[in-house]
């Protein structure tokens, strides 16, 4: 039930960021990115292209400050990785701490 609810809202940010790619903000990295990072490691699957798709984008393009920038990074390595439970500690810190300053504390990153 709860894999089908966060992958459920991740299928819906992600559609409305697919949308509008022009105009995705830095805020919208973490609106896109840590429910996408929680259904990943929830149901151990890889994320949605489009989600990497969006995040790759606001990194490229939106202009985020340094610390977002590092954030996105990780982000995107850990939803395209092969084995995302072996990310190191450092980075599962960046994640965790990114979302939860932007108010997505993250379920299933731990």
């Amino acid at each position: 039930m709860k894999i089908a609810s966060v992958s459920a809202a991740v299928t819906a940010l992600v559609g409305l960021a697919g949308c509008s790619q022009t105009s995705v903000t830095t805020a919208d990295a973490y609106k896109i990115g840590c429910p996408a990072i929680d259904a990943t490691m929830a149901s151990g699957s890889v994320a949605n292209r489009v989600a990497v798709s969006t995040l790759r984008e606001v990194r490229d393009r939106a202009h985020p400050s340094k610390q977002t920038k590092r954030w996105l990074n990780a982000s995107i390595d850990l939803l395209t990785a092969e084995n995302p439970d072996a990310i190191s500690p450092r980075t599962k810190k960046l994640i965790i701490d990114g979302c939860k300053r932007n108010g997505y504390p993250l379920q299933n990153l731990k």
